[in-house]
């Protein structure tokens, strides 16, 4: 039997509103025996203890919208499949060094790398698969009108294309059949698409009510990526159960999704970011302007209507979003009205609910999973210690050490 492990400094544990100072959590096997204070732990003899100056310990974070395709990454050795596969297994790596142990993942590579986490053959955050992203044709997710949608539906590893209410059946089947624990449509258009506009709305009524009832028929659920104010506001009035963005929301769509219960995905950290991002497309930049301010905007509303906010990112491990800046998204959610506190809920209870693993998950409770990230510095004084890797001292999964640059 292993020796327990030992974790003292600050304990934010994503329950209370309020840290424990001087603070242990002690860690058997791969769960949490114990959080609370130093003052009254039990005694671990023989036990690994890890702190760091300054430490503050949290949940591991959980990446609630993430692309693992390897396309954009700064790893990427290749543009074949295999090399992408292989880029997006190198990027894993990056995702726990930051501190990341959960993520939602909506690509064709999501099943195969989360097997082969859980089997042990590659190291990584938790995976809950959601296929690749389906859109319509013309529609967010229509990168190239020159290749058929047959084509695209073969070849791309996050867009699939169907059209009318019998393609929407098997399409959603389709993803389910190839692994997926929920389904994303594109209910908007979006700003990296070219060809068409974020107010654009994707799906008609009745292809929405296939994609949502089919989807419900596997006891699970379809988020839906939301830019424009129009199609956020007609997939949730056809019964989408989250949204993705939300860059254009008005009182209206607030209204629905607080009486509904849906919750919002952030990407706030590129929302914010997008016009100062370098080498893009002319596209991307013409519909960037007025990102910031909307986004901005649609989330302070949400802030006051109480909206469940999960933390997301859309990184890509790009130059422009690289994964040992992901906590940067942390901080884009406070420039925005939340606390920091409410930031790190976001980023992990929050999370771990989209996942349906907070049972297990989200929070550093004893008889968890003792995924747990040590940091160097007090995020609820400064946000933006959870933006830098370097920062991140210790990151255990399950109890195993993935990461530790202390001394």
């Amino acid at each position: 039997m292993s020796q327990p492990v030992v974790l003292l400094g600050r304990v934010i544990d994503a329950v209370s509103d309020r840290p424990i100072p001087d603070g242990c959590v002690i860690v058997e096997g791969e769960k949490i025996a114990y959080v609370g204070p130093q003052e009254s732990a039990p005694k671990t003899d023989g036990a690994t203890v890890y702190t760091v100056p300054d430490a503050t310990i949290l949940p591991g974070f959980i990446d609630a919208h993430i692309h693992l395709s390897g396309d954009e990454s700064v790893h990427r050795s290749g543009s074949s499949h295999f090399d992408l596969l292989l880029t997006a297994v190198r990027d894993l790596r990056d995702l726990l060094d930051a501190g990341v142990t959960g993520v939602r993942d909506m690509s064709a590579f999501g099943r195969p790398l989360r097997d082969a986490i859980e089997a042990g053959n590659i190291e990584g955050p938790r995976i809950m698969v959601g296929g690749k992203v389906l859109s319509m044709s013309s529609g967010h997710s229509d990168w190239d009108p020159n290749r058929s949608v047959q084509e695209n539906n073969r070849d791309s590893l996050i867009s699939f294309m169907m059209d009318g209410p019998e393609a929407c059946y098997r399409g959603v089947r389709q993803q389910f059949r190839e692994g997926a624990e929920f389904i994303k449509i594109c209910a908007t258009g979006g700003v990296s698409s070219a060809i068409d506009d974020v107010n654009d709305q994707e799906f008609s009524e009745e292809e929405l009510k296939v994609i949502i009832e089919e989807t419900h028929r596997h006891n699970t659920y379809v988020t839906a990526h939301c830019t424009g104010t129009a199609g956020t506001l007609a997939a949730l009035k056809a019964g989408i159960d989250g949204v993705e963005h939300g860059v254009m929301l008005n009182e209206e769509c607030c209204e629905i999704m607080r009486a509904r219960g849906v919750p919002l995905v952030t990407t706030l950290s590129v929302a914010l970011g997008l016009a100062d991002m370098k080498n893009l497309p002319p596209h991307m930049m013409r519909k960037a302007q007025g990102v910031r301010e909307a986004a901005m905007h649609s989330y302070q509303l949400a802030h006051e209507y109480g909206i469940t906010v999960a933390l997301g990112t859309d990184y890509s491990n790009s130059p422009n979003t690289p994964f040992h800046a992901i906590g940067m998204e942390f901080h884009a959610l406070t420039r925005c009205g939340y606390t920091p506190m409410e930031a790190i809920q976001a980023g992990t209870r929050n999370g771990a609910r989209l996942m349906r693993r907070e049972k297990d998950l989200g929070t550093v409770e004893a008889g968890k999973l003792a995924d747990l990230v040590m940091v160097s510095g007090d995020p609820l004084q400064d946000i933006r210690i959870l933006g830098d890797a370097d920062n991140v001292k210790l990151v255990l999964k399950g109890g195993k050490v993935q990461k530790w640059t202390g001394t």
